[in-house]
């Protein structure tokens, strides 16, 4: 079964090369690479172009500058593949990827989603300094139709390590542009595709790398925050009408609220606590926080902040890994 693989990229020409060479080190190289560039206005193209000659199936797609959900369902729709895989232009797959995933499709022909799991690792000029295990995924196979299981797969998995087949797509329809179109355009699409009965496979193996670096997306946790609102009253109040649903919704949009507030100003926070109030229909622990913000509240967090971050950097595992090794020598040694 060909695997399409769409790798989306925006202005990441210092860390495609990483991510290609992994892709060009798989065990199993009978896939169609769909690269999807979203208007970048380095060098992403010469890069690409060196790695042309790696890959029989290959297409390069410039477009203009919209955003990942656009990039991501115009990945989709130049795909031949019946199962799509995404690459993330700055991370990297254990050389076994498409050969491990290939066995589950096999195994389960009607898998309409195949998830692994992964690890975070920071990375400085081309070093791996450090790694963290990410949250596991849950022993899934087959739809999930607990609330419980929806959240612990949405919170876990991530689009580097996420394979779906078309069908669930048009079941699912489309990466939201409109309001997801530059943050959370992934968790907004798991939420829709496990409400549209997604069979479901949870491989419990770490076959994939997730780079944080200051370019990420994702280091906002304000946006973080925002988008958890949106999809709360889009996604999860209005279509599944399920109290558990709206209970797991509210504990993370809390459990957020104390990650966004030492990121931001004092009223930056008290306004979008103020959001989270008016969105949720009232929450006493919200409304807690933001009478906390008159009293002090953020610059407390800000120096806990601080203080777990400086204890992190003494007593955390320090590494060196070249990521111009090979994928097989990278990956052993972030696990080792």
């Amino acid at each position: 079964m060909k695997l399409s693989v769409v790798v989306c990229t925006y202005n990441y020409a210092h860390l495609l090369p990483d991510t290609l060479r992994t892709l060009a080190a798989q065990t199993m190289t009978d896939i169609e690479l769909v690269i999807v560039d979203d208007g970048s206005t380095d060098n992403t193209e010469n890069v690409v172009e060196q790695f042309r000659p790696q890959f029989p199936d290959f297409r390069y797609l410039k477009k203009p500058h919209t955003g990942p959900a656009d990039s991501r369902n115009a990945g989709v729709y130049a795909a031949r593949g019946a199962h799509i895989a995404f690459l993330d232009a700055d991370d990297l797959w254990s050389p076994h990827y498409v050969s491990e995933i290939g066995m589950v499709l096999s195994a389960y022909p009607q898998a309409d989603l195949v998830l692994s799991e992964g690890i975070t690792v920071r990375s400085e000029k081309g070093i791996i300094t450090e790694a963290i295990l990410n949250r596991g995924l849950p022993a899934l196979c087959g739809p999930a139709r607990l609330p419980g299981e929806i959240f612990d797969v949405v919170q876990a998995f991530s689009p580097s390590g996420m394979v779906f087949s078309k069908e669930i797509y048009k079941r699912a329809g489309p990466f939201d542009v409109e309001i997801f179109g530059w943050f959370s355009e992934d968790i907004d699409w798991m939420f829709r595709a496990l409400k549209a009965r997604a069979f479901c496979v949870c491989l419990k193996r770490r076959l994939f790398l997730y780079r944080r670096h200051d370019s990420n997306l994702t280091n906002k946790a304000s946006d973080s925050f925002r988008s958890w609102l949106a999809i709360y009253s889009r996604t999860l109040n209005k279509s599944w009408n399920n109290p558990q649903m709206e209970a797991l919704a509210r504990g993370v949009i809390r459990s957020r609220s104390l990650r966004f507030l030492p990121t931001c100003s004092t009223s930056e926070g008290r306004h979008l606590l103020k959001q989270a109030i008016e969105t949720l229909g009232g929450d006493p622990l919200i409304s807690f926080y933001y009478f906390g913000t008159r009293i002090g509240l953020v610059s407390l967090l800000k120096r806990l902040k601080q203080s777990r971050q400086f204890l992190r950097r003494i007593f955390r595992k320090k590494l060196a890994i070249d990521l111009s090794s090979s994928s097989a020598a990278v990956f052993e040694a972030v696990k080792n």
